[in-house]
């Protein structure tokens, strides 16, 4: 191990901002500084696939342009081609011949032109046999001699490693096959290809009228499979085969075939096969989840997690938020084909129009971490100049977000649809890292991306567990002084290289202090600086160790917060490593980048204390308790609009060892408002407002003088307001207490409090009303008027808001009778309403009635019972609520704010003949009219505390002491009658008793006495 001196620290800073930089974005790990280009013939598509192949020392990279003019056959019309081009020495690319023989069956005459020879290539990946295939080949027998369709069936080219012999293949032709669509009559073989050791794999998403297969050809042993939809699970227009691939799936030693259908249903399918008697056995299926997203057109069979079974990740190039952003599924296989998607998908940068997903390609492990990595292309971002993005295999399956981004613009302007085609497995410049090449066939061309070596660094910063402040074991300047010894340690691991690697790093202390206090410690060679670098020579698989002492600064007031130490490292000149190839210029190596791990560490230590609880805790405890101004059915509440404040008491309390910076949060919606705590410096309280969001406020308050001792306690009002334009409603407070030192979580449940709010509006609504005149007459004889409603009465109803709080949503009732119980004659009509608030409208009854004058008269033996019987009774007409007897008046006054007054004035116009009926009439009729408040009512956000919420108006009809004519009549015949019986009655009486019986005197005496006057017995003595 060799220590060396610390460095320039803005040197070292440059390079790790630099190295952090590249690391993030683009420089992990494929290198962009020396890509290695090809072109091709103009227009021919060229790059439309690539792949990279080795065959002993000589290693090309295979490109396929499907429409390029042969310069081998010129007499075909764009028949494609596939070009092998050098990338070790003179790097130049050359035409591959392709046989053509002069039959290919009975029934076949071919085609070449316009048979997209290159594109798809795969590659055998122990012998290195190359499969290359275009699609477009068409049989034109029968079109030729019976004018029927051109069938396309596709072909294929299997080369030998060294690419001089190849064989030609047309797996879809069969004698006497005319019919296009039928069966494999137009089956386009090829148009995607997979090898494996011993299985030659192709698609033919044309087959049964573009239902689709996957064909199988076994090299080994010469059986030929394909997918037949006998039960018919993959739909007509399905395109199965428009993808292919293979892995393990079952078993690590079993082989099983992946086919994307694109078009089944519209979302699209993925499928797994396992080859049974030569036919290819659904085994399992994963589905797309949008319309239109061409799930399935890539599939990548790859073991991400390094199980042994291969993991399944599936592109859906055209998924759209916007417009074909692209996305690709990801499914992990949990054993025997249990594939098991991911709760996220790939994304990419979720670029408009990027076609994200349109390739997927198993890279191999390219940074040397024992997992495979995938590319992912997006050929049309950034305006069709295109981006391939690498994504790392985990033990957890894969990385949710991307390592590397390459854009085709990073590595040249004239790059478009950089992509579309990737190829990996392949270490073209022998420094023992697997290489990647990427298509870009609009600009005919293709990229070679070599593969930089990574050195993976495990570092370590060992710490005291704590740190005694009053013990000085160290020497600064000839003092004595506290101090820290922070070491730091490396161990590099590199399989390829076992020399020395120089790292250089940057150490910090106190990382973590308040930015109200400065830095608590710092470093000799500095200064007061809390930084220092330096660099190590460390060897491989040796641990290299470096100690740098922190000293305490003089007067540390905070002893609570513990102490962190950051180093951040980075290799120092890197070079290229031995066994590269001369042809090549070197690549810089790069730290690994492991999943959830960086150049970062990070420690901890903390000052030793003496305390009464584990680890020194503190255990704050809060408790609140509202003081509300209204309180109504003993319960307290506030009413919006009253213009007064809140109380919120809080109590602090401390059980345990000293708090640090002790804080009060208070958090509460918007419309509420801070306005302050009450004796605030006596407290030493002051509090800041932060707003959190829109409809979320904080208070943040600093409790005490630094610290909150042990057993201490304090009390804090906090005076608060509500917004006048808040609704009513149960509103959360929560209140919390921190410290800045440690806390037990089990002491964490009293830490914070939450209490309710109740915000309501207090409704006092009062209603009286009057009508006048106050009483009529009923019942005088006259002549009969044109108009029967001859009686007109004016009611008024006045409404007032008395508080504390406005009423939502007034609504006032005016019933009053509008027939005379049981006749369904109209007794009266509103003529007119006028309110000074809202408006007012009748509201219809369920009961008919008549609206006319001609009301049917009493009889005559009626009207004298009533004469005699009821002249002086009382008939009270009431309504209640929703009877249909009465004329119901609905006034919706809306909103009345505290105070507001409405007016209701109301015209009604009586008809006096329908009291007139009998039974029925009473020679006082009461008619009672009722205005009742139906809405605000009593409900959670409403506390009624009406002091008269119902106006009861009385009007009196007397009905007039005057009978009729008859009843007159009747009372003189009946009188003059009675008298004259009575009359003869007498007479009757006094004949019976002699009364007309008695003597009379004769006439003469009578004349004789009634002349003497001188008494008669007097003169009867005198004559005698």
């Amino acid at each position: 191990m060799e220590r060396r001196k610390p460095g320039n620290l803005n040197c070292c800073w440059s390079f790790l901002l630099a190295y952090l930089w590249c690391g993030s974005i683009y420089c992990y790990n494929l290198d962009v500084s020396h890509p290695v280009s090809f072109s091709g013939p103009d227009g021919s598509l060229f790059g439309y696939s690539v792949l990279l192949h080795k065959n002993r020392r000589n290693t090309w990279l295979l490109v396929g342009a499907p429409v390029a003019n042969s310069s081998i056959n010129s007499s075909v019309r764009k028949p494609g081609a596939i070009f092998k081009c050098s990338i070790s020495d003179k790097r130049e690319c050359q035409e591959i011949p392709t046989p053509v023989l002069d039959s290919c069956g009975k029934t076949c005459e071919a085609e070449r032109d316009n048979q997209w020879l290159g594109v798809s290539l795969s590659r055998q990946p122990s012998d290195g046999h190359v499969l290359a295939c275009g699609h477009r080949w068409k049989n034109v027998f029968y079109s030729n001699k019976e004018n029927l369709n051109k069938l396309p069936h596709g072909i294929c080219y299997k080369y030998d490693a060294d690419l001089k012999h190849s064989i030609q293949l047309i797996p879809c032709y069969k004698d006497h096959q005319r019919k296009f669509g039928d069966d494999y009559a137009s089956c386009q073989a090829g148009i995607a290809n997979f090898l494996t050791e011993d299985l030659m794999i192709m698609g033919a998403p044309g087959t049964s009228f573009w239902t689709g297969s996957v064909l199988v050809y076994n090299t080994s042993t010469g059986a030929r499979s394909a997918y037949v939809d006998e039960d018919n699970p993959v739909d007509f227009g399905s395109y199965l085969g428009y993808s292919v691939g293979a892995g393990h799936f079952l078993h690590p030693d079993s082989t099983e075939i992946v086919g994307g259908a694109p078009q089944h249903k519209q979302t699209g399918k993925a499928y797994l096969f396992r080859v049974v008697d030569n036919i290819l056995k659904i085994v399992t299926e994963v589905k797309g989840h949008k319309m239109g997203s061409y799930f399935g057109s890539s599939v990548c069979a790859v073991d991400l997690n390094g199980d042994g079974l291969s993991d399944l990740l599936v592109g859906a190039p055209m998924y759209s938020t916007v417009r074909e952003e692209g996305r690709v599924h990801v499914y992990i296989n949990q054993g025997a084909a249990n594939m098991k998607e991911a709760e996220f998908q790939l994304v990419g940068s979720d670029s408009y129009a990027a076609r994200f997903g349109e390739s997927i390609t198993d890279l191999g492990d390219i940074d040397d971490d024992g997992f495979h990595d995938v590319a992912v292309g997006a050929p049309q971002e950034e305006e069709l100049r295109g981006a391939i993005y690498i994504y790392n295999g985990r033990k957890t399956g894969i990385a949710q977000t991307f390592s590397q981004r390459i854009t085709g613009s990073l590595l040249g302007n004239d790059l478009k649809m950089f992509g579309q085609s990737v190829s990996g497995g392949i270490d073209v410049d022998g420094n023992g890292y697997q290489d990647v090449a990427v298509g870009s066939f609009l600009s005919d061309k293709a990229v070679v991306l070599r593969t930089r070596p990574v050195v993976v660094v495990e570092a370590t910063m060992p710490l005291p567990l704590r740190l005694n402040r009053s013990v000085a074991a160290c020497s600064d300047h000839g003092l004595p002084a506290v101090c820290i010894n922070a070491t730091v340690c490396f161990k590099v691991r590199d399989q390829r290289f076992k020399g020395v690697t120089e790292l250089q790093y940057n150490l910090t202390a106190d990382t973590h202090h308040k930015a109200s206090f400065p830095s608590r410690f710092y470093f000799h060679g500095n200064g007061t600086s809390n930084t220092t670098t330096g660099w190590v020579r460390a060897r491989n698989d040796q641990l290299t160790c470096v100690t740098h002492q922190a000293f305490m600064k003089k007067d540390v007031r905070d002893v609570f917060t513990p102490i962190y130490f950051e180093v951040v490292y980075a290799l120092k000149n890197p070079s290229f490593r031995s066994g590269e190839s001369r042809n090549f210029p070197p690549l810089i190596p790069i730290l690994q980048q492991r999943g959830g791990r960086s150049n970062l560490v990070v420690n901890k230590t903390e000052f030793a204390r003496y305390c009464s609880l584990e680890n020194c805790s503190s255990n704050l405890q809060v408790s609140v308790h509202l003081v509300l101004p209204q309180k109504h059915k003993n319960m307290s509440y506030f009413a919006l609009g009253n213009g007064k404040t809140i109380m919120l008491n809080t109590t602090l309390v401390n059980t345990g060892d000293e708090a640090f910076l002790p804080k009060l949060q208070l958090r509460f919606p918007s419309n509420l408002h801070y306005i302050k705590v009450l004796d605030a410096e006596d407290m030493f309280v002051s509090c800041d407002i932060s707003e959190e969001s829109k409809s979320i406020v904080g208070v943040d308050c600093n409790v005490g003088n630094l610290y909150f001792s042990s057993g201490a306690k304090v009390n804090i009002s906090f005076l608060l307001d509500v917004n006048q334009s808040s609704n009513a409603g149960d509103v959360s407070i929560v209140i919390t207490t921190s410290g800045d030192n440690y806390e037990k979580e089990d002491l964490l449940h009293d830490n914070s409090a939450t209490l309710m709010l109740p915000l309501r509006y207090g409704v006092d609504i009062n209603i009286h009303g009057f009508v006048t005149p106050t009483s009529f007459v009923f019942g005088d004889q006259g002549p009969t008027p044109d108009d029967c409603y001859t009686e007109t009465f004016n009611y008024t109803y006045k409404v007032l808001n008395i508080g504390p709080s406005r009423s939502l949503n007034t609504i006032v009732e005016i019933d009053i009778p509008k027939i005379l119980a049981k006749y369904p004659y109209q007794l009266l009509n509103i003529t007119n309403v006028q309110t000074s608030l809202g408006e007012c409208a009748i509201k219809d009854g369920s009961i008919q009635v008549e609206n006319h004058c001609d009301v049917p008269r009493s009889l005559f033996i009626e009207e004298l019972i009533f004469f005699f019987f009821s002249k002086s009774s009382r008939r009270k007409m009431f309504c209640s609520y929703g009877d249909d007897l009465c004329l119901t008046l609905e006034c919706r006054l809306g909103d009345m704010d505290i105070g507001k007054e409405a007016s209701i004035h109301m015209e009604v116009k009586l008809n006096p003949n329908v009291l007139q009926i009998l039974p029925g009439r009473h020679g006082v009729m009461l008619l009672e009219s009722t205005g009742i408040v139906q809405s605000p009512r009593e409900d959670p956000h409403n506390t009624l505390l009406l002091r008269s919420s119902v106006a009861q108006v009385v009007l009196e009809g007397h009905f007039t002491q005057k009978p009729q004519a008859a009843v007159k009549v009747f009372i003189i015949v009946v009188s003059l009658l009675m008298g004259l019986l009575i009359l003869a009655l007498l007479i009757f009486a006094l004949w019976k008793a002699g009364f007309f019986k008695r003597q009379f005197k004769k006439d003469n005496d009578i004349r004789r006495d009634s002349w003497d006057y001188v008494p008669k017995n007097e003169k009867n003595e005198s004559t005698s």
